[in-house]
């Protein structure tokens, strides 16, 4: 059974500060390998082929994508408002860019 894995922030680290190198969500082409940093902005459970899903909108300042974990409900420390970092393929589902089963950083909560 494959598990999700949850990267260490440190080892992503850019050299300044503490997001992994990432590119705008407006950047983000299909079918290419990126790393973005966003905010969680919506959160929905929905069922896909009988298994469970959780679909997660991240937003930066210039755009949104989705993040879909299959077989999954909820996902720790993953909240409304919490600043993560995925990485991973998008692909168009419509007009609109989502991650399947991506690999994830929770980043730290600026004050």
């Amino acid at each position: 059974m494959a598990t999700q894995r949850r990267r260490n922030r440190d080892s992503e680290a850019a050299a300044v500060g503490d997001e992994p190198m990432s590119v705008a969500i407006s950047e983000v082409a299909a079918r290419q390998r990126v790393c973005i940093c966003g905010k969680v902005t919506r959160m929905t459970a929905r069922p896909t082929s009988g298994q469970p899903a959780l679909a997660v909108s991240i937003t930066d300042d210039t755009g949104s994508v989705t993040a879909v974990w299959t077989g999954r409900r909820s996902i720790g420390g993953v909240t409304l408002g919490r600043r993560i970092a995925i990485e991973g393929v998008a692909g168009l589902h419509g007009a609109h860019l989502e991650f399947t089963n991506p690999n994830y950083t929770l980043l730290p909560r600026h004050v």
